[in-house]
């Protein structure tokens, strides 16, 4: 998980960016059931991120506020994230975590633009090659009633 450390400065706070780990400590962390995910992993970032000093600020890359609740936060203190993150806040233990961020994960849907997004992830923010016709393409699974052999009478 990319994290990034401005060096301390007399009377001023340091940074960190932490991308997809934590998000705002009302929504907790990010989610687990990508290819290569792991709540143990996570929950060992997470840790040495809120082993930083009280006064850090921790800058995540989303924040979805509660529609109506809040305005979006971008950055909150290591002090906050450990009293107030719902998913890593200080007394949650791993094992804890790993049940939460798996029960939990087993019933979210896939993003909306999941597929489109690996294929471009995968390949270090690269689109895919050209086609003989000059075009970059992406491929999205569809989900038929009565499977592949409904396009064939379709046609």
């Amino acid at each position: 998980m990319p994290v990034a450390v401005q060096e301390r400065k007399t009377n001023e706070a340091d940074n960190v960016f932490v991308g997809d780990s934590l998000f705002h400590v009302d929504i907790g962390t990010a989610r687990c059931d990508f290819p290569g995910g792991s709540a143990h992993a996570l929950y060992q970032s997470a840790k040495k991120l809120l082993s930083l000093p009280d006064e850090v600020r921790i800058w995540t890359g989303h924040d979805y506020p509660p529609e109506g609740e809040r305005e979006p936060v971008p950055s909150v203190s290591v002090k906050e994230h450990r009293e107030k993150n719902r998913h890593m806040r200080d007394g949650v233990s791993e094992d804890q975590f790993v049940a939460m961020r798996s029960e939990r994960d087993a019933h979210l849907a896939a993003p909306r633009l999941l597929h489109e997004s690996l294929q471009v992830n995968v390949r270090g923010g690269r689109l895919p090659k050209e086609n003989e016709a000059g075009m970059r393409l992406l491929k999205l699974p569809l989900k038929m009633k009565g499977g592949a052999s409904s396009l064939a009478s379709d046609q």
